[in-house]
């Protein structure tokens, strides 16, 4: 039993509503989403993982540099294995 059966079933007869509509007659809809500090933490989670990702780019290309690592040396570094 869900939450909400569990509710709706406690309920008195005469303060439902007839088939999930409001009072207006609009149907209702349960929130859907992410909210609060857990949806900051999310986004905090997203753009950490986005500035390792760049970090990591950043220190591959800056490794390949200094090393000097060029398609010519890679190429002839397996041509003698």
């Amino acid at each position: 039993m869900t939450q909400e059966q569990y509710y709706s079933s406690r309920r008195s007869p005469t303060r439902s509503t007839s088939g999930g509509a409001s009072v207006c007659g609009a149907p209702v809809y349960p929130a859907v989403g992410i909210y609060g500090w857990r949806k900051r933490c999310l986004y905090f989670f997203i753009l950490l993982l986005l500035v390792t990702m760049i970090v990591n780019l950043a220190l591959t290309i800056w490794i390949l540099k200094v090393m000097n690592f060029t398609p010519e040396l890679v190429e002839t570094k397996w041509r003698s294995v």
